[in-house]
């Protein structure tokens, strides 16, 4: 396992490559586990809700509200605090944390005990994305940052896939509760080595000729500082419209597949790892490198660009969500062909969004940054789509 020379760390030159690329796998798994562990229960619904007696709103609230609202208001202040300290530490105990909560969330009897087991998933996850974003500014090149945050995006799509197939999988062997716990026990381990393996590396400073205005000060006024930026604003809302697309897509389609084409929970599950998951990982990174490869003709392709594919989205989402599951091309549903497309081109946004907005800002303020674009677009996102479609 490579391990830096922490004086080389602490004097400022760059490690090494293989280095840089263990911590990014890292930096991968962490976003792997983060959606996997918000995003199973969307397999388990149908479980869940005949297990503890719940309806469709109530499930709402458990896959969606529940967990985005304490992302939303603890995810600010633990990017303040990974800005001002050590960002290793905070990734560690945030996957230790939220992986913990998802076990015990395979452990609740009731309503209110399985949704404050989600509020403790959501805690924990809320320190996790920012001091990851942070840390690749830090550990990558400019060049190569939309290709290096475009894994984290892939981890995030393996997460959501890989829970999904598992947990369709896992629900009809062991049932819905020891699935939870089993997805929950490979984080604390990874949390570990993460803690005793990653330095956190010196802060590059930014790239961006304005003024700098956040070091040293309260959180409040960093707040106040990025709400003054319309770029940022402009970014953040972007994001949370497509958000808010991408969570009511993600965390409903297993059912939807189960009720619509009448598949069970394992059925489903491998569908949409082939109709989803598989072309989103490779849309994603394919998005990611072809940002960067645009933006070095002109930056302005890492708004463009996200523009673009959130347009396309829209035909190709409503092609799979009104074809008949009796149309079929060479005996595939032409519904899962476009949502094949879709999926190539939901996470197209994401990639030049994180880089742009860690770019925005000094050094003092990137975790912060990512928090707060994160989370206002996750709680949106998570908060209401869930149980708008519900």
């Amino acid at each position: 396992m490579p391990t830096p020379d922490p004086m080389t760390a602490a004097i400022g030159q760059p490690p090494s490559e293989r280095y840089v690329r263990y911590v990014l796998l890292l930096l991968f798994l962490v976003s792997v586990f983060n959606v996997c562990d918000r995003t199973i229960v969307s397999v388990l619904v149908e479980d869940i809700r005949r297990d503890l007696a719940l309806d469709d709103r109530q499930m709402g609230v458990v896959m969606g509200l529940s967990f985005s609202a304490t992302y939303l208001f603890a995810g600010i202040p633990l990017a303040y605090l990974a800005d001002r300290y050590s960002r290793t530490w905070t990734v560690s105990i945030a996957l230790l944390v939220w992986s913990a909560m998802t076990a015990v969330t395979g452990m609740a009897q009731s309503y209110g005990q399985i949704v404050v087991a989600r509020m403790g998933v959501g805690v924990g996850e809320a320190g996790g994305s920012p001091a990851s974003h942070s840390l690749v500014i830090d550990y990558v090149i400019p060049d190569r940052r939309a290709r290096a945050m475009s894994l984290l995006s892939v981890g995030s799509i393996v997460g959501l896939g890989g829970g999904i197939l598992y947990g369709g999988w896992a629900s009809e062997l062991i049932g819905w509760r020891w699935t939870l716990v089993s997805v929950g026990v490979p984080g604390l381990l990874t949390a570990v080595v993460f803690f005793t393996t990653v330095v956190d590396p010196p802060r590059r400073a930014s790239e961006s000729t304005r003024p700098d205005t956040f070091t040293g000060r309260p959180l409040g006024r960093v707040m106040l500082e990025l709400l003054r930026m319309p770029t940022f604003v402009a970014l953040t809302l972007g994001a949370t419209f497509a958000n808010v697309v991408s969570m009511g897509r993600n965390l409903w389609e297993p059912t939807f597949l189960r009720r619509v084409y009448d598949m069970g929970a394992a059925e489903a599950s491998l569908v949409y790892l082939f109709i989803m998951a598989v072309p989103g990982i490779l849309g994603t990174y394919a998005c990611g490198a072809l940002t960067d490869r645009l933006a070095r003709r002109d930056r302005r392709w890492y708004g463009w660009f996200p523009a673009l594919t959130c347009f396309l989205l829209v035909p190709m989402s409503l092609g799979f969500y009104f074809s008949s599951p009796d149309t079929r091309i060479l005996g595939v549903p032409i519904g899962f062909i476009f949502s094949f497309g879709a999926s190539m081109v939901a996470p197209g946004w994401s990639p030049a969004t994180m880089t742009t907005a860690q770019s925005l800002v000094p050094p003092s303020a990137r975790a912060v940054s990512a928090a707060t674009w994160s989370m206002i677009s996750s709680f949106v996102g998570m908060g209401i789509a869930p149980v708008l479609v519900g």
